[in-house]
């Protein structure tokens, strides 16, 4: 068993927004059926309709249904997905600067033969 010693002195801006463009996409798939299993979690729980209940007693007209929670997650989901895409590059960017002063990152990756 051979124990392999590297450094990582650059990251490719490009293979980093490729990376998170795959990463955020899994994450937001992930977030959207998280989200649908709490709701659905919830609702069997009752706490919709107090919620609902109370909304009513005091004035108001809509009330918490799944459209709204999915909408309002999805677009919270979007928002996270693209920021992470977009500082994907400038992480990467300040780690390739940093990686002058600081000497990269060092990795063990030990060999194993089956």
């Amino acid at each position: 068993m051979a124990i392999k010693r590297s450094n990582i002195v650059r990251v490719s801006p490009k293979s980093a927004v490729l990376t998170a463009l795959a990463l955020s996409l899994v994450g937001f798939a992930a977030w959207i059926v998280c989200v649908c299993l709490l709701y659905f979690g919830l609702d069997a729980a009752g706490v919709w309709d107090k919620a609902n209940s109370v909304i009513g007693g005091v004035g108001g007209k809509q009330g918490i249904t799944f459209g709204l929670v999915i909408t309002t997650s999805a677009m919270l989901g979007a928002v996270v997905a693209v920021l992470n895409i977009l500082l994907a590059p400038v992480a990467a960017i300040i780690y390739n600067a940093s990686v002058d002063i600081f000497g990269g990152l060092r990795v063990y990756v030990r060999e194993t033969v089956d």
